[in-house]
């Protein structure tokens, strides 16, 4: 990806002069000196002069091309020198395009991640290479044409070793500001690094540190929060009743096999994470306030009802959802809010109606019911918040 090039760049490359000086008027009165005889000593020194400026001049021009670029501010392919030109084009090969997606790579990873293949497109003119191993392969896709890196997602893994003292002293620093007053031993560090060129955005930079007692995360170098381990004793059978209610409010009876309990911590969070089913992306899960016990949302996406692909059936489906009776949707849910948040839905107000969710607010403003229901005006999502200014 070429950088623009800056002002100073450009009138390098045209010389010292715009212009040529030397005109054929000037060539005639050189011919006539030269049939004159020598010129004198005072016209000569100051010749001699302005050749020692001259010089001075390339040479100080020469030696601040060969800094820039030893220090690789001319970008690649670029040569030192009074005039900074191009001296190769881009190699557009299959290995040239690897070359080039293992540069970034070293640059955005620090390491160079095992080759997996390439893909040619060429009805779009780009190439898809793929890197790595496990789940989480790093692909790119760059400009078959130009060489251009039109985007790439890469993910990384690093050991204890390889990673920066630094970030986990921060990252044990934020856990006790957050309110964590455990221990948390790191084992090691997963990268993910993300460009697409038509968002025309900033590199964005995930990076997790991973540890027995969970997680701790942070976007583009800010800590971001943290996701930890919880013993079912650490919150009691009392908690794990409560969160089982709230969620047969949703689906009714049934029996749900909780996987595992978490603590969600953040700069203005700190709750108790249920999740249902039978891994981590279980698809239901309730969410506790983790001092007060207090439910904040409760959801089972087995509830929800997938639309159709056919744009035309999509279509009415959707408008079937916008014109769901608002008193009807208001009655279906005071049956569950009422019980999961302890409150009167019937005294809120509907302030807000997408496809598929409706918002309800409190007298004063102060709270909101954020709610989801599928094609059948059946709830599968219900959650409480404060309100925030729009």
């Amino acid at each position: 990806m070429r950088e623009r090039e800056p002002k100073w760049y450009e009138e390098a490359r045209n010389g010292p002069f715009r212009e040529s000086r030397f005109t054929d008027a000037a060539a005639d009165k050189v011919i006539m000196r030269v049939r004159n005889g020598v010129p004198g000593p005072e016209r000569a020194g100051r010749k001699l002069r302005r050749s020692f400026i001259a010089a001075a001049v390339i040479l100080l021009l020469a030696v601040a091309g060969a800094v820039l670029q030893q220090k690789g501010l001319l970008g690649e392919g670029r040569q030192a020198g009074l005039f900074y030109q191009e001296v190769k084009p881009p190699d557009l090969t299959d290995a040239g395009l690897r070359k080039t997606a293992e540069r970034v790579m070293q640059e955005q990873l620090g390491k160079k991640l095992p080759f997996v293949g390439l893909e040619r497109m060429d009805r779009i003119n780009e190439a898809r290479l793929v890197f790595g191993e496990g789940e989480f392969p790093s692909t790119f896709r760059i400009n078959t044409r130009t060489g251009d890196v039109k985007e790439w997602n890469m993910t990384a893994y690093y050991s204890l070793k390889e990673i920066d003292p630094k970030l986990i002293s921060d990252a044990t620093g934020n856990l006790r500001d957050s309110g964590y007053d455990g221990g948390f031993t790191v084992s090691g560090l997963k990268k993910n690094v993300q460009y697409w060129q038509k968002a025309d955005r900033a590199i964005q930079i995930h990076e997790v540190l991973l540890g027995k007692e969970g997680r701790i995360d942070y976007a583009n170098g800010i800590y971001a929060g943290a996701t930890l381990n919880l013993d079912a004793k650490e919150v009691g059978d009392e908690g794990i009743q409560k969160s089982d209610q709230a969620l047969k409010l949703l689906r009714g009876e049934g029996e749900d096999h909780l996987y595992q309990i978490t603590r969600g911590l953040g700069a203005e969070w700190d709750v108790i994470n249920f999740i249902y089913g039978e891994d981590e992306n279980g698809p239901s899960r309730v969410i506790m306030d983790y001092a007060t016990h207090d439910i904040l949302q409760v959801e089972d996406n087995t509830l929800y009802i997938e639309g159709s692909y056919d744009s035309g059936i999509r279509g009415e489906q959707d408008t079937k959802l916008l014109a769901m009776d608002n008193a009807k949707l208001q009655s279906s849910a005071a049956a569950i809010a009422d019980k999961l948040f302890g409150i009167r839905l019937e005294d809120y107000t509907v302030v807000n109606k997408r496809i598929g969710n409706i918002t309800f607010e409190s007298r004063g403003g102060m709270f909101r019911i954020n709610a989801s229901f599928n094609y059948n005006g059946v709830f599968y999502s219900m959650g409480r918040q404060m309100s925030t200014s729009e």
